[in-house]
């Protein structure tokens, strides 16, 4: 899966001027690839995360911590996620226009 990722900014870039729920980090990534936001797929684990990427426009995978409640993993969900799996292992990219499927890569 990871080769199919052409660029990764982190939060101590010096072109991400606020952290997380802010914008920033998200409409960094379009900027370097080149595309709207709205052509970005994030993959997030926590809910400020989550946030961004929706304030940023693109669409959003969510993967919480397995030892959230129900009730914490509904919040993912509330606050924007266009999915919430248990695992990246889950991920099934025909939804978001990516020939990626996670399950089937991992069972061989």
């Amino acid at each position: 899966m990871f080769e199919h990722i052409k660029a990764i900014v982190a939060g101590d870039d010096p072109a991400v001027l606020k952290g997380k729920p802010a914008p920033d980090i998200y409409l960094e990534a379009a900027k370097r690839l080149q595309v709207k936001p709205e052509e970005c797929l994030v993959f997030e684990d926590a809910l400020s995360g989550v946030q961004s990427g929706k304030a940023a426009g693109c669409r959003v995978v969510a993967i919480p911590d397995p030892r959230y409640s129900k009730e914490e993993r509904r919040k993912f969900l509330e606050g924007g996620a266009d999915v919430v799996l248990n695992s990246l292992w889950e991920f099934d990219g025909k939804p978001f226009g990516i020939d990626v499927n996670m399950g089937a890569i991992r069972s061989g």
